[in-house]
């Protein structure tokens, strides 16, 4: 369902557990933000398909095969 790209910004998001309208708030405070239009469309994506999922089907994504990313 989501892409390598979309579950690695869900990661991004979702701390250290997905929490589907955390996510979904976050993402949307964070498009004024984002100047790229290709990484906007991909948020964008990620907003649609998580609001189109339950919260349970949400909280069970699999996240491990994420890109990795640091605690900067």
């Amino acid at each position: 369902m989501f892409t390598i790209e979309e579950l690695s910004i869900i990661k991004m998001y979702s701390g250290f557990s997905p929490d589907r309208n955390r996510v979904v708030t976050a993402l949307k405070d964070s498009l004024p933000l984002i100047e790229e239009q290709a990484i906007k469309d991909t948020v964008l994506t990620v907003i649609r398909k998580a609001n189109a999922m339950t919260e349970k089907a949400f909280s069970e994504i699999d996240l491990s095969n994420t890109l990795e990313t640091t605690g900067l």
